[in-house]
């Protein structure tokens, strides 16, 4: 289940492939805590009796993929960005406690900008102590990609500091999108790319896993594209065998 704290679509990323169209001023801005709390009952209730299943594409599942995995922070935005993230994060904690999920995690989907903000870290303590897991963008090696593709005012070395800091506190997923812009990217890119991971590591982040992906919903920019399941196919397997040691899930575009 997605929680998206992002009403605002403020963001501090302003990805290639982004399909959130931010040209239109939302409707509301402001989250709503006991809202978020209702919906998300609702929500958990459906999904342990099954309803959930019932019809719509959900139901179309196998019926061993009709489980309730996690509840995630993603969305229009960076959810660490919002303000109340703390609140929004003890709001499922305690719904998971009512309910006793203690096989559903709660996942963070961030871009790594915010790891050192004393309320975030506040916010990812709680969530770590329910079953918390965090996925951290990485979608470049070096700073030029990186901007090419994130377009953000934070740089490139305060994305490697943050993901230092947090791989040290907390352990890490890293989530990697590679696409095709102008062009698949080039091999010392992504040599770079592992170098940065080997770099982590050696340097005591905990990273449990990699999820290596590519473009799979309609980007804005047309020079935005997925990259074949084939090329992919070949980036993972040149991780794999200079990261051994780290699990490696890749999941693929249309393309595959």
């Amino acid at each position: 289940m997605g929680v998206n704290l992002s009403l605002d679509q403020a963001c501090n990323f302003d990805c290639v492939y982004c399909e959130v169209d931010r040209r239109n001023p939302p409707s509301r801005t402001d989250i709503d805590l006991g809202q978020l709390e209702h919906e998300m009952k609702t929500l958990i209730e459906l999904a342990i009796s099954k309803e959930l299943f019932g019809s719509g594409p959900l139901g179309m599942a196998r019926l061993e993929h009709q489980r309730f995995n996690d509840m995630a922070f993603s969305g229009d935005g960076e959810p660490t960005a919002a303000a109340q993230f703390p609140q929004a994060v003890h709001v499922l904690a305690g719904l998971r406690k009512l309910f006793s999920l203690d096989d559903v995690k709660l996942v963070l989907i961030t871009n790594a900008t915010r790891f050192q903000d004393a309320r975030v870290i506040e916010g990812i303590d709680a969530l770590m102590d329910n079953n918390g897991e965090i996925w951290a963008k990485l979608d470049a090696g070096t700073e030029g990609l990186y901007g090419a593709i994130n377009r953000s005012n934070i740089s490139y070395h305060q994305i490697i500091d943050n993901l230092m800091f947090a791989s040290k506190r907390w352990p890490l997923v890293i989530q990697t999108l590679f696409l095709d812009w102008g062009g698949s990217p080039p091999p010392q890119e992504i040599q770079q790319y592992i170098d940065r991971i080997k770099h982590l590591l050696d340097s005591g982040a905990q990273i449990k896993g990699i999820h290596l992906y590519t473009a799979a919903r309609p980007t804005p920019l047309p020079r935005a594209k997925p990259l074949s399941s084939a090329i992919l196919d070949e980036i993972a397997n040149s991780v794999k065998k200079e990261i051994p040691m780290t699990p490696l899930d890749v999941f693929y575009g249309p393309t595959a």
